[in-house]
Formats: structure tokens, C-alpha cells, sequence
């Protein structure tokens, strides 16, 4: 995966992600705070639109990396 394509799925999941339950801590960086949504972000975001996008964006970018 080309860089650009990594930095437009990353734009997109922190648009999606903007108005989830994440703890502020995780925030600030991007691929913390994908790793933690991949293990713990089901509990609260499951049926917020655009999860499964998300889970499926932060699982590309997780194994590209």
C-alpha cells in the first residue's frame, strides 16, 4: 500500500471516528489509537454509523504497517 493511500484511509477514519467514545489519551496518536479501537472500540461505538468501515480501515492500515 502506497503511502497516500495510508494517509487518505487514515483522514477517513478520523473523520468517522471524530464523535466516537475514545478515550482522550488516544486521541493524539493515530496508530495507538487504532490499536486500541481494533481491541476495546466495540464496547461503546458498535452501533455508531461508519463502525464497521472503521474496524475495516485501522485492520488495513494495522497489517500494512
Amino acid at each position: 500500500m502506497s503511502i497516500a493511500e495510508i494517509l487518505n484511509l487514515r483522514f477517513e477514519y478520523e473523520e468517522i471516528v471524530a464523535n466516537f467514545v475514545i478515550p482522550d489519551q488516544r486521541k493524539n496518536g493515530v496508530l495507538d489509537n487504532m490499536i486500541w479501537f481494533r481491541k476495546y472500540g466495540n464496547k461503546k461505538n458498535r452501533f455508531r454509523p461508519g463502525y464497521d468501515r472503521a474496524v475495516e480501515i485501522a485492520n488495513k492500515i494495522y497489517k500494512s504497517a
